[in-house]
This record gives structure tokens, sequence and C-alpha cells, in this order.
């Protein structure tokens, strides 16, 4: 078996609440081989697909996903290194050579990744984005997605402000009982001297994680700070696309729970390494990336170490997953069960590709 082209076209789709009028671009992929199985992925760069990466996999088997990926990492060193676009580009090719394996195989991913849990947690994302939206607000959001049956929420904050994100905390915790997770994102606005106070002052609500606290000028120093500051897990690296780069905020950040972005991180392959160091140094792995939850459920129902998957919920105007697919994406009363279906057990949604797309397919 050999692969026979990559195709590649872009879907341009309402991102965020309709009376925004604000629109987000998806490169989809297609995997082709030459006994007709397709391979589909998302996201990264087409244009380094075509100057770079489709002479690489052309021709070549694709089962051979490991010496792949090494050929696609290896060639982004040509330049200054595998910046983000080119992390995500691998990324998204190894996700769809996976699912092409996996339908080779007969076999879904998660089941090929390791197959440790047939179903995996849920935590609804997205709750923040809107910069003018009130403590209130906030607590009323993350009210609604526990009565959506999440019991784990997380919200993003935009203002700085330490005394308004201590009163987010203080109400959404209110807001979903002291039964549930609740987790904050704090987009990397704080020194560590003023995180490390935040952590202390957010320790009466039981936080479960404090996610990318510091700022990036002395990330892992800072990290350090906050770590022996709090109880809480402190989580992060969602834009580290290395594992030598996990490695360092593991070893010398004290980082408790990565969170790679699946695409970033080089897809499964990538992300599988990345989850095997965090486990040999007693850290969780919880990937970055609400918008596919259908990529990152098949890693963490694969590693002993994964904690949960992060979804913009189907209610809420920031994802594409709901509509991109079929069958459907599911995710029911907060949880994910993981299919029987071969490769990632779904297939691109024509009718809305047609929509959306920009472009014929390459």
């Amino acid at each position: 078996m050999r692969i026979e082209r990559i195709e590649t076209q872009v879907v341009e789709f309402p991102w965020g609440p309709p009376e925004d009028g604000i629109t987000r671009k998806w490169p989809i992929h297609r995997v082709v081989a030459d006994n007709g199985t397709v391979g589909i992925g998302r996201g990264g760069n087409p244009d380094l697909i075509t100057r770079e990466f489709e002479a690489l996999l052309v021709g070549e088997d694709p089962r051979r996903i490991g010496r792949l990926w090494q050929r696609m990492y290896d060639a982004a060193w040509r330049f200054r290194g595998p910046g983000r676009a080119a992390m995500t580009t691998i990324g998204a090719l190894d996700i769809a050579l996976w699912d092409l394996y996996g339908k080779v195989c007969g076999e879904p991913v998660w089941r090929l990744l390791g197959g440790i849990h047939d179903r995996v947690p849920v935590y609804a994302d997205g709750i923040g984005y809107n910069v003018s939206l009130s403590p209130e607000g906030v607590a009323d959001l993350v009210r609604k997605h526990v009565d959506q049956g999440f019991e784990a929420v997380k919200f993003h904050l935009t203002d700085p402000d330490p005394e308004v994100a201590l009163e987010k905390v203080r109400l959404s915790r209110a807001s979903m009982g002291d039964d549930r997770k609740l987790m904050i994102d704090i987009h990397r606005m704080w020194d560590g001297h003023l995180a490390a106070e935040m952590a202390r002052k957010f320790a009466p609500y039981n936080l479960y994680w404090i996610e990318e606290p510091v700022r990036l000028d002395d990330e892992v120093g800072y990290l350090r700070m906050v770590r022996e500051a709090t109880d809480t897990l402190v989580a992060g690296g969602e834009s580290e696309g290395t594992l030598y780069g996990v490695r360092r905020l593991l070893v010398e950040g004290g980082l408790q729970v990565v969170q790679s972005d699946i695409l970033v991180g080089g897809g499964f392959t990538g992300l599988l390494r990345m989850a095997a160091l965090a486990e040999a140094h007693n850290a969780y792995c919880a990937p970055h990336g609400a918008s596919y939850p259908e990529l990152i459920c098949h890693l963490q129902a694969a590693v002993p170490n994964g904690l949960m998957v992060p979804a913009c919920p189907h209610t809420e105007p920031y994802q594409i997953w709901s509509k991109l697919y079929e069958p459907p994406f599911q995710i029911a009363k907060g949880e994910i069960e993981l299919s029987d279906r071969p490769g990632l057990g779904l297939e691109f949604n024509e009718t809305f590709i047609s929509e959306y797309a920009t472009e014929a397919a390459n």
C-alpha cells in the first residue's frame, strides 16, 4: 500500500456570536492510499503540505506512521525549526495517517494507540472569551454548563485585574457547588509573584487546576513559584510543540498537567511521547484544543495519565465539531463514549463542507 495523493481544502465558517460577524478558517485534509482508503485530518498550513510535506509522503507506506512523522519533523528543521505552522501541519497529517491506518486494520484509533479506556470525561470550555462578561455573567455560564451535565468547567480570564479574577472564581464556585471541578485559564497575564499570591487567594475555592498562570519571559522560574505556593494542579504548555520543551517545563518548572495542543504537539505520535514523558515525572496529560474533542478523545483513552478532554459545548458559538462530521460527533452528560468504528470513527460532512468551502480540494 502506498500514499497516492493528499487532498486539502479550506472551510470558513461563523465563529462566535452571529451578531459579531466573525469567521474562522480550517484546512481539512484527505490522505488517499492507492487502494482507495482515505484518512482525514484538519488544521495546519496547506502551503506547507504542498511545498514541503507532500513530497515526503506520496509513494510511502502510510502504515509506517512513526517513520513518516520523523521525516516531516526532520525536514522542518531545514530552516529555522518547526514553528507552530510546521508542527500543526505535521499534527494534522499524523492524525490523518492514524485514521487511514485504523480503517485499514478495521480498528478505532483509540484502541490502536493503547485502548486503556472506552469512555473519557469532558470539561466544558470556552467561557469568558467575551471581554465584557461580568463575574456574574461568568458564574451564570458555569452553572449553565453544569446543568448540561458537565462535572468539570473551565473559564478564561481576559482581564488581568486580580480582584476581578478572584470574584469570578468565588461566584463560579458558589454557582456550581463544591462537588465539581472548576478550572481557570489565566492566559499568561501575570508574573510569578502575582500568580503565586493569587494561587494562595484561590485556595478556599478549591480549583482543580490553574492554567497558564505566568508570563513567558521567565516561564519556568515563575511556574516553580506558583507550584510552591499551592496544592492546586499547575497546568500549561499548550504552545509547546517539542518533547524537549515539555521536558524543561516538567523538570525546571514543575508543571503538573501537560497541555500541549493535539496539533502543535505533532498529532497522536507526538502526544504519545509527551504523555509518556509526563508520566515519568508523575504528571498528567490534558491536551489543549476545545475545538477538536473528537481527536483528543482518542489520545486520552489510550494513556494512563490522561485527565479530561476539553470541548466547547454544542450550545456555544465557538466550535465546529458538531457540524463537520458524519455521523455527528457526540458528547453526552459530560463524557465521550469511544466507538468501535475504524479510524477516527468519523467522515467529513460533505454537505457542510460544500456550503463553507472557500476553494475546491487540490
